[in-house]
């Protein structure tokens, strides 16, 4: 099981910095990797350098690339109060959603965070800041009957938002789904979501694309963690308002040797400053009601052979935030 936080930096045994980026310069310059340690105060554990890499995707011809970075090592862990202390953190977020209609206490100890709540809310359906619906008394136990009325007012929505957010950064900065997947069961109604239903990094927007088609058996919110490439204000003159940020696309390779695949992510909201505040490299979870858009096909020339027609097809998918909540950097 992941415990511990993707790090960026560490310590060998002479207390020297070394940072993940220093680290993977030695790999490539086939230089000695020293022992590392956690540079954070009064833990000191053991950990290692895992360099950049590709990790192969079934049915997918692109591989996914693997950002170099530092781990702990096997049977391992940090001490508690660590700022890399993973477990630490999850008990800290969990300890903080109180509210049983969101996120419910199953028998066998884990949480059940109930995604149709947020997707009403997202919907819009109980978020306006009117009363809420009767809400039922507590139950316990992982047979109790869940709530089917409650609808969330505007304030609980945003509290909700930023528990799901919380969550969703803490896993954007672990190696895996493990830990979470551990302690926090996710449903969706009558359903269970596994954890790599729900939340998507780089690599795997194309599997979002087809998620979101026409034929999609049931409509949900979704995580996308990716990194802000641009923010594009409206031009002048235009009659609308919403400026869109833009996050890095992600390219696919084809079978096809002259078709090249794009998958574009943005967010749209009429509030510049807000969107200005995630500057451009920030990695960022958004979460939400994702849309499919426009997908549009360029042929042209290749760039460095004129005798090649290339074909390129781009992919757009879109979030339009409810709340301010649903979008948080991943330091």
């Amino acid at each position: 099981m992941s415990k511990g936080i993707k790090m960026l930096s560490a310590v060998d045994a002479h207390g020297t910095p070394h940072t993940v980026d220093g680290l993977q310069r030695r790999y490539d310059n086939e230089l000695a990797i020293p022992g590392l340690f956690c540079d954070s105060p009064n833990c000191g554990r053991a950990v290692r350098f895992v360099k950049r890499h590709t990790k192969n995707r079934k049915d997918r011809i692109e591989p996914i690339q693997v950002p170099a970075y530092i781990g702990l090592i096997r049977d391992s862990e940090h001490v508690l109060g660590c700022r890399y202390d993973a477990p630490g953190r999850l008990k800290l977020i969990l300890a903080a959603a109180s509210d049983p209609n969101f996120m419910h206490a199953l028998d066998d100890g884990k949480r059940e965070l109930r995604l149709l709540i947020l997707h009403q809310g997202l919907k819009g359906r109980g978020a306006s800041g009117n009363a809420t619906a009767t809400t039922p008394p507590p139950t316990t136990g992982s047979t109790a009957s869940r709530p089917t009325g409650f609808q969330a007012t505007r304030e609980q929505l945003d509290s909700y938002l930023r528990t799901t957010t919380d969550l969703l950064a803490l896993r954007a900065a672990c190696d895996d789904d493990a830990l979470l997947a551990a302690q926090l069961t996710l449903r969706l109604g009558k359903r269970t979501v596994a954890w790599n239903e729900f939340f998507y990094e780089f690599g795997r927007y194309d599997e979002v694309w087809e998620k979101l088609g026409p034929d999609a058996p049931q409509e949900m919110p979704l995580a996308l963690l990716g990194t802000v490439k641009s923010h594009q204000p409206p031009p002048a003159g235009a009659t609308y308002t919403t400026t869109y940020l833009n996050c890095e696309s992600q390219y696919n390779r084809t079978d096809d040797p002259n078709r090249q695949e794009y998958f574009e992510l943005s967010v749209s909201h009429t509030d510049a400053n807000w969107l200005r505040r995630f500057a451009v490299g920030t990695r960022l979870i958004m979460f939400g009601l994702w849309r499919r858009g426009k997908r549009s096909e360029t042929t042209k020339p290749h760039a460095r052979d004129a005798t090649r027609m290339m074909t390129y097809v781009t992919h757009k998918l879109s979030l339009a935030p409810v709340s301010k909540g649903q979008l948080a950097a991943v330091s």
